[in-house]
């Protein structure tokens, strides 16, 4: 082989390295931002939910008030 063919062997070779290392590097990385947003979305999916409860006890809550002063109709314009 001649020099020049060596040389742009491992100029090849290296290319070739430093390419699959910034694959793999890129890979982890990839792995690790969706491991943290598969994290987030879990803990928000949750807080819906626990807003969606409160929600509903609220809405439970309201129609009880309701009820109660609905079922007393009007008297002099009296709310008591």
């Amino acid at each position: 082989m001649e020099s020049g063919e060596k040389e742009l062997r491992k100029a090849f070779e290296e290319t070739t390295r430093r390419n699959v290392l910034s694959a793999v590097q890129h890979s982890n990385d990839t792995r690790l931002l969706v491991r943290a947003l598969e994290e987030k979305v879990t803990a928000l999916t949750n807080l819906v939910l626990s807003r969606s409860r409160d929600i509903d006890l609220l809405k439970q809550q309201l129609s009880i008030v309701q009820t109660k002063l609905y079922s007393k109709g009007t008297s002099d314009g009296d709310i008591n």
